[in-house]
């Protein structure tokens, strides 16, 4: 049994009933073993680790060592078996094994889409070690061709003593080749599909729901199948109804309700693609829209996502006539956040809706009245009615103007759009407004205005990058050498800007200038962040060596004071670095002395000692 994307669970029964059926289950799983003629596929530690992350192995190998795996199978080049976790059922775990190692896997656990879980290590990890406890496993369809239909009902009734809720499915239709095709009941769909989130309060109970929702709307896959697209259709609208009604009262965080949602829209698609009926396509157009506008007025969190794009595409424009209508009404008028975002959001789909059918005058209008403020400017460029663009820039934000700048350049208009960026730029503190300035005078060639610019910006967020920058500009002027010196005149003394003098210093392999720097630092306050001494250190080590020696000794120093078995640990790094520039130095006996009274001061402290111990120090 395979675990495809919608991972469903408890399924047994689903397989027995469906016997008739697997060719299409299996088209559904889109799965297709290749069995390797019973020969053993070997596997190593190394290859189970490449097939996933350090965390997820090394939880992994906890799970295998704990015995966690329960009754591993082989079936072919198919392994199985359940793996216990944190929910009281069991996982279903597999994991498909070819030529060249793993080829894919699958897991019943919330992170199980593509056997990556731990759960799958697991697995693997006890092929690897344990290949003997594997049994053979009968491939289920030949397993299931071999029972009679009475053997068949008594299998059944032991699933549903085992699994009492799976009593559910024998109400659901079975479509099987020569028979006659039943339609769709939506009251026992929507039965079904309520009766799902029974029950469900958190993001475990909405994984289980999700699996049972992706039952049902196999069943529309199936009527699909079949051509059956009315039928099809009313599976996909009736789950989606209901999930969306039922969720607010769930916990969605992994998204797995989304996934139904998504699943059901694509099904409408493919049924609005081939349905010709008018009442019936009017029907999906409105759920089409349903879902579309609960994700708006939700906040957008792309539920449904492909509705919009099923809209546009596939509708006649007497249908897309109806559906801005209902875009109309759902327009709010209100001025608060969620008003302006839901009224630009509605606005966009109109203006897709109606693309080309406006006027001028009419989109402008529109565009107005949804505060499509890009789509505005972007069309009166394109009418040469610049100042009236420019009038709309200076109304927008910062964040809003920005955009609109590019606009402008994009339509070669950037000359009218800088002096309104420039005179904004210099109230506002968003700096990006400032460092669009600097691009444009790049872009021009302007080298003075860009030096100026990045000088500005240098001062607001003083960093490497920054300074790097400024370096370039005015080596290009031939002007780096006095305003380096103003820089570093700024910078030294600060105690604030201490890293970044360290910084500029050691890129500029000014290591004399670091140690300065640091040691003028830490005459005033001992706790100079110690990441810049090491920093200073590893730079010192050739040319300096005893100033990088006593650094290392004094940042140790600090750790050992901070006490700790972590800090002891970091602190013999050091220690270790310090001894080897000491016996660079040939200052062996003057080390052994220092270790000695080291170790003598914090003699008490017996997890620095078993760290010195194992060092070797």
């Amino acid at each position: 049994m395979c675990y495809p994307e919608e991972q469903v669970v408890n399924c047994d029964l689903t397989l027995v009933a469906h016997k008739c059926e697997r060719g299409a289950l299996a088209k559904a799983c889109e799965y297709h073993p290749t069995y390797l003629g019973g020969e053993m596929i070997e596997l190593s530690e190394s290859d189970v680790r490449r097939w996933t992350d350090g965390v997820l192995f090394d939880r992994g190998q906890h799970y295998y060592r704990n015995g966690y795996i329960l009754n591993p199978r082989r079936q072919g080049d198919l392994l199985k078996a359940r793996c216990q976790g944190s929910r009281p059922q069991p996982y279903h775990v597999e994991i498909t094994l070819g030529e060249h190692g793993i080829v894919r896997g699958a897991c019943s656990c919330p992170v199980g889409v593509g056997g990556r879980c731990k759960h799958a290590v697991a697995l693997l990890l006890t092929w690897v070690h344990r290949p003997e406890s594997f049994t053979e496993a009968v491939e289920q369809d030949a397993a299931l061709e071999e029972r009679s239909k009475a053997e068949l009902i008594i299998l059944i009734h032991r699933m549903l003593d085992r699994y009492p809720e799976l009593e559910e499915l024998l109400e659901l239709p079975i479509l099987t080749a020569g028979k006659e095709i039943p339609p769709v009941d939506e009251t026992l769909i929507r039965r079904q599909a309520r009766n799902a989130f029974h029950g469900s309060h958190d993001h475990w109970d909405t994984y289980t729901v999700a699996q049972r929702l992706l039952e049902l709307v196999k069943i529309g896959d199936h009527y699909a199948e079949r051509e059956r697209w009315w039928d099809a259709s009313t599976v996909y609208r009736t789950v989606m109804q209901v999930t969306l009604g039922s969720y607010h009262h769930v916990d969605d965080e992994s998204g797995y309700l989304h996934a139904v949602v998504n699943r059901c829209v694509e099904g409408l698609g493919r049924s609005l693609e081939k349905l010709e009926d008018t009442t019936e396509r009017g029907t999906l157009l409105e759920s089409l829209f349903d879902v579309y506008h609960w994700d708006i007025e939700y906040g957008g969190v792309d539920m449904g996502y492909d509705s919009r794009r099923i809209i546009l595409e596939l509708t006649t424009p007497q249908e897309r006539e109806a559906v801005a209508g209902w875009i109309q009404e759902a327009i709010p008028t209100g001025e608060d956040w969620s008003d302006r975002y839901r009224r630009r959001n509605y606005g966009a789909f109109l203006l897709a809706l109606q693309r080309g059918e406006l006027d001028d005058a009419a989109y402008l209008r529109l565009c107005r009245e949804t505060e499509r403020w890009h789509d505005l400017v972007e069309r009166l460029l394109k009418l040469g009615r610049t100042d009236e663009a420019l009038k709309v820039a200076r109304e927008l934000g910062d964040y809003d103007l920005l955009k609109i700048a590019e606009l402008f350049v994009s339509c070669e208009h950037a000359s009218s759009i800088e002096p309104l960026v420039s005179e904004r730029a210099s109230t506002s503190k968003d700096r990006r407004l400032t460092e669009w300035l600097k691009e444009r005078a790049c872009t021009r060639g302007d080298e003075e205005e860009a030096l100026e610019l990045s000088d500005q910006l240098f001062w607001q967020r003083p960093d490497l990058a920054g300074y790097q920058e400024l370096k370039s500009l005015a080596r290009s002027l031939e002007r780096w050498g006095k305003l380096r010196a103003a820089i570093l005149s700024e910078l030294t003394g600060n105690r604030r800007q201490l890293g970044l003098l360290l910084d500029i210093y050691l890129e500029e392999h000014a290591v004399a200038d670091a140690l300065a720097a640091l040691a003028e630092a830490r005459a005033t306050d001992e706790w100079v962040n110690l990441a810049y001494s090491v920093k200073v250190a590893k730079a010192a080590e050739e040319t300096y060596p005893q100033e990088a020696l006593s650094l290392y000794v004094s940042v140790a120093e600090s750790h050992i004071a901070r006490r700790g078995r972590s800090n002891y640990q970091q602190a013999v790094v050091y220690l270790t670095r310090a001894r080897d520039l000491a016996y660079r130095l040939g200052a062996e006996k003057r080390w052994e002395t220092f270790i000695a009274e080291l170790r003598e001061r914090n003699s008490r402290l017996r997890a620095l000692k078993d760290e010195l111990n194992r060092a070797g120090l």
